[in-house]
């Protein structure tokens, strides 16, 4: 099981310094801004949604 994943770990990085170094980051910054950009839209709508229902609830508890 080990060789087999080495193998591969061994293709990975060959293929991976095969390519010239301005192309091995290229499209990854752009996918990471668009997941950024989902991510934070989410959690506005979330917190839009449920803010109020949170915060009363926050406000409610009562500790003894």
């Amino acid at each position: 099981m080990f060789a087999r994943f080495y193998a591969l770990w061994l293709q990975a990085v060959d293929r991976y310094t095969k390519i010239p170094p301005e192309e091995r980051d290229r499209g990854s910054t752009t996918e990471q801004v668009i997941w950024i950009a989902f991510l934070a839209a989410l959690a506005l709508t979330v917190i839009g949604i449920f803010g109020p229902k949170i915060l009363d609830a926050a406000r409610s508890v009562g500790f003894k």
